[in-house]
């Protein structure tokens, strides 16, 4: 049998230079070495007349705010009752962007509405049941939403839970939280 030479792989029309393209797209996409880089002495410089900015600069008259409150169902009450979330600051106006409300019924008990009561409106939140402990004793519910809500605000705002039932106490079942911020309102002061 006679040496046929170096072995080349099969191409169309029997052209071995296509094996050079393929090898070179090879090297192409071969990885790039990566070089460290010295992190650990890395300096910020600013003056004492431009320090670093730790504050939303956009909006430097909003003031954080967070509040929350937990209620729950007296024995033969489907609802909660006014729970009272929080108080807005006289000469100041809150502006709501997140509301959260989490729920534990009795087993086999659903939590079927909540909503935040505001001077200007009601707004009802949308509960989604999330299943049960481990052990049975308690069903989840929540509602989770973004939210813009601003306007006259009373002076405390709250909310109310419900469920579908009139029986069993349940008390500290139903937590709101509510997120957004304050400004300065001079018209707001009583």
């Amino acid at each position: 049998m006679a040496d046929a030479g170096p072995a080349t792989a099969p191409t169309a029309g029997g052209n071995p230079q296509n094996v050079k393209v393929v090898n070179a797209a090879a090297d192409w996409l071969a990885p790039v070495p990566v070089h460290s880089v010295d992190t650990s002495n890395v300096n910020v410089v600013n003056t004492t007349a431009s320090p670093m900015p730790l504050r939303d600069v956009d909006n430097p008259a909003r003031q954080p705010f967070q509040a929350e409150a937990v209620g729950g169902f007296a024995d033969g009450a489907s609802t909660t009752g006014d729970i009272t979330i929080g108080a807005v600051p006289a000469g100041k106006r809150l502006v709501i962007e997140y509301v959260s409300v989490f729920g534990t019924m009795l087993p086999g008990q659903k939590m079927i509405r909540a909503s935040i009561q505001t001077e200007d409106v009601s707004i009802y939140l949308r509960i989604s049941p999330q299943g049960s402990n481990a052990g049975g004793s308690r069903d989840y519910f929540i509602a989770s939403e973004d939210w813009r809500v601003t306007g006259k605000l009373r002076p405390s705002f709250r909310g109310t839970g419900e469920r579908d039932s009139f029986a069993g106490a349940n008390p500290d079942s139903v937590t709101f939280t509510i997120s957004g911020y304050l400004v300065d309102c001079p018209e707001c002061v009583p």
